[in-house]
């Protein structure tokens, strides 16, 4: 394949993991009913993150599964089925309808898509594994403006007297990656501007989630995933410019991954200058060495592009020859100069 070449580096950037836990719990009289604590990781906010609990832009509801037993490992009778709970102090929702049983065990998992549920209604689908391991399978799902965010099982031991059960605390990672871009222009003239335009990159975007990995559904499933970088307005070359990031579904890259943008430059006066449209970029390491090979869950992936006009192919700098350089000429009778009186 015929590649566009041009700097492109990757950095993953780790999400931060400082928690931010409901820490106000309501006392409750006999019988206890089961509540939720619950905290996510607050990575910077950026797209639609969910970050931290219970503000406009983090975590508002989450969905429930849950079984009981009266011997640990085995759990038998369903108690919390894709329930919504509010993840607030006060537990307004399904949760306040569900009440401790004394000398059950009890197991639990839960998850928010974006403080949505997945009921069905579009592709995906969710539900509770039925191993007694209490992990739940996502299927079918479609990774785009949603931040998927999943707690692992857990596991709630027997107590002889109701009461003595206490809030169960949910700790929630996130299932997808990210994928944005940055770009910027090297070696222009002073007063040079760029514009991107139409960036895209296809991946295999669908896939099912079970046994804590993602599985691509293969053929068929590629979703191109488009993205804005300040496409409205050209910036001063030199200044880093990102574009808005997309949730993808993790993966290892053994395929090529492309992405595509059209970059016009402008001169100092606004006159476009040049256009060009690269539809071959790889994300791939075989381009540069710092990409890496995979996308993990949790993680943000960075493409920096850096383009120069002989990126461009079609930029011709003005330049100058110098044809000739007029001799100087004597004066006209012969050079024998002219007489003048000293007086």
């Amino acid at each position: 394949m015929k590649r566009n070449v041009f700097w492109l580096a990757a950095m993953a950037v780790t999400v931060s993991m400082a928690s931010c836990s409901l820490e106000e719990v309501v006392e409750q009289p006999t019988p206890q009913a089961i509540g939720f604590s619950s905290f996510v990781g607050k990575p910077t906010k950026a797209a639609t993150e969910i970050v931290g609990v219970g503000d406009p832009n983090g975590l508002t509801k989450f969905y429930v599964f849950g079984k009981y037993g009266s011997t640990t490992g085995t759990y038998t009778n369903t108690v919390f089925d894709n329930e919504e709970v509010s993840a607030t102090a006060d537990q307004t929702g399904a949760s306040t309808n569900q009440y401790w049983i004394a000398g059950q065990y009890y197991k639990f998992v839960a998850y928010s898509d974006g403080n949505n549920k997945i009921d069905g209604t579009g592709t995906a689908s969710v539900s509770l594994d039925s191993d007694n391991s209490g992990n739940i399978t996502i299927s079918n799902y479609e990774a785009g403006d949603k931040d998927l965010i999943l707690a692992t099982p857990t596991v709630v031991t027997a107590q002889t007297d109701a009461s003595s059960y206490g809030v169960v605390g949910l700790s929630f990672s996130h299932l997808l990656s990210q994928v944005s871009f940055q770009f910027k222009g090297e070696s222009f003239p002073d007063g040079y501007q760029l514009k991107i335009t139409g960036l895209t990159f296809t991946a295999d975007n669908k896939a099912t989630y079970t046994g804590g990995s993602w599985t691509a559904l293969g053929n068929g499933t590629t979703d191109a995933k488009s993205y804005t970088v300040n496409s409205s307005t050209a910036f001063g070359y030199s200044t880093a410019t990102k574009s808005d990031a997309n949730f993808v579904i993790p993966r290892t890259h053994s395929t090529d991954i492309t992405a595509a943008f059209t970059a016009t430059v402008y001169d100092k006066n606004g006159t476009q200058v040049s256009t060009k449209d690269f539809t071959t970029v790889s994300l791939l390491a075989s381009s540069a060495p710092s990409i890496p090979g995979e996308w993990k869950a949790g993680y943000r992936y960075q493409y920096n592009l850096t383009i120069t006009p002989a990126n461009m192919g079609n930029m011709f700098p003005i330049k100058f020859k110098v044809d000739t350089v007029e001799g100087w000429k004597d004066e006209p009778n012969g050079g024998a100069g002219t007489e003048i009186n000293a007086n």
